[in-house]
């Protein structure tokens, strides 16, 4: 899942309530596994995608029929099913869908964490992530943690003048991503003993998570993520560099070991 496609959509759509989009692997001991995958909007977000038009059909981008489900399984690889699809409605007002799919064989499953749909742009090419099973002890491989992205080559480098402004913005762009999160992880169905993940709390192994109203309390850290989208850095220089900043948190290793409960 690319950051700075969604910090983009965000803006572009002017979002003015939240939305939480997140994707969990469940990995049990007999080699099977569960994944959660879901969207939740604020009521004004909910609205403007019912009603259509060019920011309602790029909010639609972000969640999935019943067909797109099952077209999702089939991509996470063999004997991977939709459990459950779910039309979901929290207490706070928030609404959007939840889908399970059941993975028979955790040696089959090909990995990659769930992108909006953008019209007119490519489908991702992002190698999959991988798991291997061995007793109770899991290796998770991402083979895209160290791959460099290329950058933009036709995209001018961010003058001094366009840093100051995007900083200047700041104040006005927060209140846009209140409540805005973002989180991929790996779970243990019984817990997890140890890791050698970077971040590993109370059985979750994070994989991506930010929380976009924090991460824009900080002006330097959130142009810095901007221009090393830009430049093309892989996920572990990125992870590397802003390894402080709250908000942000980034699994820079190619291979996580776990120690299953």
């Amino acid at each position: 899942m690319k950051i700075t496609s969604l910090i983009l959509l965000a803006v572009t759509c002017l979002l003015t309530s939240c939305i939480e989009i997140k994707s969990t692997v469940i990995v049990s001991k007999d080699g099977t596994a569960t994944i959660e995958e879901s969207v939740l909007m604020g009521a004004q977000l909910a609205a403007m995608m019912q009603v259509g038009g060019a920011q309602g059909d790029q909010l639609k981008g972000l969640t999935m029929d019943k067909a797109k489900a099952e077209e999702r399984a089939k991509k996470l690889g063999e004997g991977v099913t939709v459990k459950s699809y779910e039309e979901v409605k929290t207490p706070d007002g928030k609404s959007g869908v939840k889908v399970i799919f059941a993975v028979a064989d955790l040696a089959k499953l090909k990995y990659v964490p769930f992108e909006p749909e953008q019209e007119g742009k490519p489908a991702s090419t992002a190698e999959p992530m991988t798991f291997a099973l061995s007793g109770s002890s899991l290796t998770i491989t991402n083979p895209e943690a160290d791959k460099k992205k290329g950058g933009d080559a036709a995209k001018p480098k961010r003058s001094a003048d366009d840093i100051a402004m995007m900083k200047s913005q700041m104040a006005m762009m927060k209140p846009m991503f209140a409540g805005m999160h973002l989180a991929v992880e790996v779970k243990g169905a019984n817990g997890i003993a140890s890791s050698d993940a970077t971040y590993l709390n109370d059985g979750t192994i994070s994989y991506l998570d930010i929380q976009f109203d924090k991460l824009l309390d900080n002006n330097d850290a959130f142009t810095g993520i901007m221009e090393s989208a830009d430049s093309g850095m892989s996920m572990a220089d990125t992870a590397a560099k802003f390894s402080k900043v709250e908000g942000l948190k980034i699994e820079g290793k190619k291979v996580v070991k776990a120690e299953l409960k």
